[in-house]
């Protein structure tokens, strides 16, 4: 998203008594379009139009009403919002809405504003008029267990067809993207819409009934929205909650975790209720993007090292026992997906998550396998009983997703002092304090933990703002002693912005030796520069498959 937003205020004459008129063009608006990253917001306050640039096209020399190379958007003559545009930091569209994020001088708070592009005052009227009145003129399915898509699917369809047959002079476009509109405005969900679909939404929060909802963006950090939700909408929201999952949140089971696609979009909701939420419902809804980030993407946006990377890629490819940790939001989750991407196509992988937040790959061989949340207090399917059930499923790999419970930690490492090779995810801020939560909150074994071999660490330096970070990788080093191995501590391999030194009793020279190497700086200097030249390897899996060409993935000398 990372644009400059100009704002140019137009008089009620337009261009006519304009100083900047040259011809049918704008001489400010031939400026701008000199540079590729800016885009423009056009105002006519007393006309209550926002008139924009398309995404991804040049910003027209002519102005809205000479050119078609513009969106616009109907406020309302003098809206109290044209004040605010002067401090835009972000404006884009997602779907039928025009999103907008301003930030005045002083001000630490990123403000977020929605609005549904309607481009007339009659095209709002329609609007306000399908979403006031859409229980009269549109059939219920009949369906009690449809699906929010479903039903968003087929509330699109008949608002369609209802516009059709009585203002058929509505052109298609316009018809489909009032139909959209006006079908998210009818679901609980409706005000949250543009944000469900928007990729660069990280996750969203409601504190409690009555509260502002706010979420964090990719790019924006923590932003403010001007919405709420009352009792009688949220009392809904449970509702579909309990609807869409078919599991329990009432007092005897106040807190739920769920999935949920919403047009294709994936989102993870979790809510608790009283008496565990003392204030009313409070509700998170984490979003998933439609593309993963690879492990380029987060070298791109700092969130990884092309050191660090050559060391997780060679681990991943080696079948290292991995956790990776972090606090709440660190992106430990959005690492693993991208480590998984680099995977060979022909490994078998078993996931066992009761988030399905893994993806599925093109050409994978992949097993998912979703067990009952630990919140949910009369599940089934228990994870710690399934990652057991694994040693019969023959994995090449175990994709864990998050290791939560006592239960889960011992279930862990039973699965690998049995010979299975796993990934995981679990909240730490750092390898020694999940090692002493091992020993002393969940009794595992000191000679159990000398079974993992690397420990990743991510961290967010400044809570509310995008930034992650990988800030240590250590391995696990270990030994013999009357023929059983031993935890013998940890070697800090990546510090956050330095290599370190391999142990020679650490995981990976333990591993290079057991392969017949005896030096690993020849395959992470080769790793280093195959990942630099994007180029060579754009596609990490195909990396992954030619470091097992040299019979090793420990031997690749590039």
């Amino acid at each position: 998203m990372k644009q400059n937003v100009n704002v140019i205020h137009c008089s009620s004459g337009r261009c006519d008594r304009c100083s900047e008129r040259a011809g049918e063009s704008c001489q400010k608006l031939r400026e701008l379009g000199e540079n590729p990253d800016c885009s423009v917001l056009l105002l006519e306050s007393n006309s209550g139009l926002i008139h924009f640039n398309i995404a991804g096209s040049p910003i027209p020399n002519q102005p809205p009403w000479v050119s078609d190379r513009w969106e616009t958007v109907f406020i309302g003559q003098d809206d109290d919002l044209f004040s605010e545009l002067d401090f835009v930091a972000g404006a884009y569209c997602v779907g039928p809405y025009l999103s907008l994020f301003s930030k005045q001088s002083g001000d630490y708070q990123v403000r977020y504003t929605s609005l549904p592009i309607v481009r007339t005052s009659l095209e709002l009227a329609l609007l306000n008029q399908l979403v006031n009145e859409n229980r009269i003129f549109f059939k219920n399915s009949g369906n009690s267990r449809e699906k929010l898509t479903e039903q968003q699917t087929r509330l699109m369809l008949e608002i369609s067809e209802y516009i059709k047959k009585h203002i058929p002079e509505i052109n298609e476009n316009t018809r489909t993207r009032l139909s959209q509109i006006a079908a998210h405005q009818r679901n609980v969900l409706g005000p949250l819409f543009p944000l469900l679909m928007d990729e660069s939404i990280e996750e969203i929060y409601l504190d409690r009934p009555r509260s502002t909802i706010y979420f964090d963006h990719q790019e924006l950090g923590r932003c403010n929205t001007s919405f709420t939700y009352n009792e009688k909408d949220v009392s809904r929201i449970i509702t579909f909650m309990r609807s869409e999952s078919n599991l329990h949140l009432d007092r005897s089971n106040p807190s739920l975790k769920m999935d949920l696609d919403v047009l294709g979009n994936r989102l993870r909701l979790s809510a608790s209720v009283p008496p565990l939420s003392l204030e009313g419902v409070h509700l998170e809804i984490r979003r998933a993007r439609r593309k993963p980030f690879t492990l380029y993407d987060l070298i791109d946006n700092d969130t990884i090292t092309y050191e660090a990377s050559a060391i997780l890629l060679l681990a991943i490819a080696s079948r290292l026992n991995i956790t990776i940790t972090g606090g709440p939001g660190t992106g430990k989750t959005t690492l693993l997906n991208a480590l998984d991407m680099t995977t060979p196509r022909i490994w078998r992988k078993i996931y066992v998550e009761d988030a399905i937040e893994s993806r599925l790959l093109m050409d994978h061989h992949q097993v998912k396998l979703q067990v009952d949340p630990v919140d949910e207090s009369h599940r089934k399917l228990s994870k710690s009983d399934e990652i057991i059930k694994c040693l019969h499923r023959s994995p090449d790999y175990l994709i864990l997703g998050e290791i939560q419970t006592i239960e889960h930690s011992k279930a862990l490492f039973q699965a690998i002092a049995a010979g299975l090779k796993s990934v995981q995810t679990c909240h730490s801020n750092s390898a020694s304090n999940l090692i002493s939560r091992w020993i002393w909150g969940h009794g595992i074994e000191r000679s159990n933990l000398a079974m993992m071999d690397l420990i990743v660490t991510l961290e967010r330096p400044i809570p509310g703002q995008s930034l992650r970070r990988v800030s240590e990788i250590v391995e696990i080093r270990r030994g013999k002693e009357n023929g059983l191995q031993t935890f013998l501590g940890t070697n800090t391999i990546y510090d956050g912005e330095e290599l370190g030194d391999w142990a020679d009793d650490g995981a990976f020279m333990i591993h290079a030796r057991n392969a017949g190497i005896e030096n690993l700086d020849d395959v992470m200097n080769a790793l280093i520069s195959s990942l630099q030249n994007q180029g060579n390897y754009a596609n990490l899996e195909t990396l992954s498959e030619i470091l097992w060409s040299y019979g090793h993935p420990m031997k690749f000398t590039g």
